[in-house]
């Protein structure tokens, strides 16, 4: 197990603190499983996310000049 150091605000330290007492366990593995859990929330959250963004599409029909030839896409550009 890698040891850190880390900065928790008083009110944050006193609440782990008690959840370690009541389950009787160390405040490193406490500290480390409600990290876990907050972790796996936030990417179950983001994957949500990600997933349920969807981009409507839409059919612009035949384009007016071929793509490959840049001379008629400058002079259509210019028409307008």
């Amino acid at each position: 197990m890698t040891r850190t150091t880390i900065s928790l605000h008083e009110s944050t330290l006193r609440k782990v603190r008690e959840v370690s007492r009541h389950e009787h366990i160390p405040l490193g593995e406490t500290i480390t499983e409600l990290l876990n859990l907050g972790l796996e929330l936030k990417q179950s959250l983001f994957r949500r996310k990600k997933s349920s963004f969807t981009l409507k599409t839409y059919s612009m029909g035949q384009p007016k000049v071929p793509l490959e030839d840049k001379e008629a896409i400058n002079d259509l550009l210019d028409e307008e």
